[in-house]
């Protein structure tokens, strides 16, 4: 009788990802088959050399995979955990970063600012509500290359206040070949809170709103 133990080893290959208990388990359990199909061979029909270490560096291979897909999870924890709380720092802050995301409350917009790297000409805002649906077109002009801020009254193009919600902006124009060029949007407030999602440290601002650390711009600090 023989059991095929390479068989056991390329199914448990599959699931590399697993958690380290599910691993620790996978591990006995080889080792039990291993120990099976060394008390049940027959006599003549030994289990051949080179298959059994072909089998033993397989599952080598697969503990020190485990092991280190364990270690990088520990690593990339403890380095969030670590950025968080350097992040914590930015509370009570004034911050600005890339972003596209626009507040609006009793009426009121938040305040944000566009970039041009070049000229552009027919410069005209977006504003999107949280369905991606354009509820205001606000024509900017010309503009030459630098920064300009813009502030959304709050009304969608039938002049109406829109409700109270997130809204998103993009700002676009034509640049000297006619091609149209879209400008970095930045969002800017006082951070309130600091978290972790899907490995991103975010800062939360007091409107609610949240931006990415990697994407902070300036800092600054608020009135007393």
């Amino acid at each position: 009788m023989s059991i095929d133990t390479t068989s056991y080893l390329n199914s448990i290959g599959t699931s590399s990802s697993s958690s380290s208990s599910s691993s620790s388990i996978d591990k006995d359990a080889f080792l039990q088959i291993l120990v099976a199909q060394l008390k049940n061979q027959s006599y003549d029909s030994s289990m051949d050399t080179d298959q059994m270490v072909s089998q033993l560096t397989q599952y080598s291979m697969l503990e020190q995979l485990t092991n280190m897909n364990t270690s990088l999870t520990s690593m990339l924890s403890a380095m969030n955990t670590q950025s968080a709380t350097s992040a914590a720092a930015y509370i009570g802050k004034s911050v600005s970063a890339v972003g596209s995301s626009l507040q609006v409350s009793d009426g009121t917009a938040s305040t944000s600012s566009y970039t041009l790297s070049s000229s552009l000409t027919d410069l005209t805002a977006y504003l999107y509500d949280s369905d991606g649906s354009v509820v205001r077109k606000v024509s900017l002009g010309d503009k030459s290359a630098g920064t300009y801020s813009f502030q959304w009254d709050g009304k969608d193009s039938s002049g109406a206040t829109v409700a109270d919600g997130t809204y998103s902006l993009a700002v676009a124009g034509k640049n000297s070949s006619g091609e149209t060029v879209t400008a970095s949007t930045v969002v800017s407030g006082v951070v309130s809170g600091v978290s972790v999602t899907s490995g991103t440290v975010m800062l939360t601002l007091t409107d609610g709103r949240e931006v990415s650390l990697a994407n902070i711009q300036s800092v600054a600090n608020t009135d007393a």
